[in-house]
């Protein structure tokens, strides 16, 4: 497993990525029309950091498979600091929409991150590591707005230095406290022989099975789980006469569920049950949850629910990561982790969309049934999940590795092997 100081830094890495995130998010609408902006450029400078993370991802995690991943992390850290700095000196629009734009170009060293985890961990452990580095996400999305809002007395460019001098002390942190990756370390690495070694290569291997299967599970689930947060504060509004604060509050719980499963829950449950009867399980809690939504007859029954949605997505997302990890050679988890992050950009790009059309001409429960049957879908994949690393990845692995061979990898760690059957 990681070192803990390791991992502290790559937990802090991730929650400042996102700390930041959350913090200029609620004031980014009224900073741009203080400069002037109209509703339509205001969306243009929100899509701006969806679109330059989506194209950055992959390039950020095939440079990480070549270089090694503290670098491309470190760079990362600098690159988000910059970002947060251009925000608070925005004095345009066009130094505002580029302080996005370069916020979400470094945002893609979430991978990266993942790629660390998956270099310095074997079996269950994995799920735990990306376990960990989910809750990390989650407590800076958590964290930001509050930070966000107080700082913002100050002018609305202040948060900006606060997540900028935050990505600074992380920098240094990581310089001192964070050694290369273990894969790095041993001197085993070499992108040049990995099944994505080209760019041809790394896109037929996303195409491959299971890894196709494993990358349309993340898409419907992650684009569910961010249609209905989309809109769902418009629905609870129009049905609940919930105000602002009271959604703050919705976000918060499911936040803090989200945490607790991603940090210390889903590494025990991966080891009692498997990685894929993990996703399984996340994909029916997360249908139930989110089609439950329209046929809600009060809002303390949106309460109790919340949890549920929550949970779901911290079963899913860290098992599915740690399958596309282990189903990936060691030369190439940077790059399929960094493709897995454009497959998941897509879905956070369009289903929201697609959402707010459902919500606004079709009805408003429209978006929460249509990302349930979404939902659905994704479970009758994860049904197609194998129990054994792909038989074309065989040759590509360590045959006498107990986790990453072809033994049966992803069963839990007490199923007997097939040798005493």
């Amino acid at each position: 497993m990681l070192r803990r100081a390791g991992l502290g830094v790559l937990f802090g890495t991730v929650m400042v990525d996102m700390m930041g995130f959350g913090i200029v998010l609620p004031l980014l609408p009224f900073y741009a029309e203080e400069l002037g902006a109209s509703p339509r450029m205001v969306t243009v400078i929100f899509a701006s950091f969806s679109v330059t993370q989506f194209l950055s991802a992959p390039i950020w995690g095939r440079f990480s498979d070549r270089v090694g991943r503290r670098r491309l992390l470190l760079i990362g850290l600098f690159a988000s600091a910059l970002s947060y700095l251009l925000f608070a000196l925005a004095d345009s629009l066009w130094l505002l929409l580029l302080s996005r734009a370069t916020a979400g170009a470094a945002g893609g060293t979430l991978g990266i991150a993942q790629a660390y985890v998956a270099d310095s961990t074997e079996g269950e452990e994995r799920a735990r590591g990306l376990g960990f580095i989910g809750a990390a996400s989650g407590l800076g999305i958590m964290l930001g707005p509050a930070i966000g809002g107080y700082f913002s007395r100050f002018g609305l460019g202040t948060p900006g230095y606060v997540a900028a001098g935050l990505c600074l002390l992380n920098l240094m942190a990581a310089m001192i406290l964070l050694p290369e990756s273990r894969h790095f370390r041993s001197g085993k690495a070499d992108a040049s022989t990995g099944e994505a070694a080209t760019v041809r290569l790394w896109l037929k291997s996303l195409f491959r099975f299971p890894l196709r299967v494993l990358l349309l599970v993340y898409v419907l689930t992650i684009g569910c789980f961010t249609s209905m947060t989309s809109v769902l504060a418009l629905y609870a509004e129009r049905v609940f006469a919930m105000t602002a604060v009271d959604m703050g509050l919705v976000f918060t719980l499911a936040g803090s569920v989200t945490v607790i499963v991603r940090g210390g829950l889903v590494g025990r449950i991966v080891e009692r049950f498997g990685e894929p009867n993990t996703v399984r399980a996340g994909c029916l809690l997360l249908t139930l949850g989110v089609g439950a939504i329209p046929f809600l007859a009060d809002r303390w029954q949106l309460w109790l629910l919340v949890p549920s949605w929550a949970a779901a997505t911290g079963l899913i997302f860290p098992s599915l990561h740690a399958l596309i990890s282990r189903n990936t050679d060691e030369q190439s988890q940077g790059s399929v982790l960094g493709g897995s992050q454009v497959a998941g950009g897509l879905g956070r790009v369009v289903a929201p969309l697609a959402a707010g059309w459902l919500f606004e001409l079709y009805s408003i429960k429209s978006p929460f049934l249509v990302g349930a049957a979404a939902s659905a879908v994704a479970l009758w994949l994860a049904l197609r999940i194998p129990a054994a690393v792909d038989p074309e990845a065989k040759e590509k692995l360590d045959p006498t590795d107990k986790w990453t061979g072809p033994v049966a990898a992803h069963e839990p760690r007490d199923q007997p092997d097939a040798k005493s059957s």
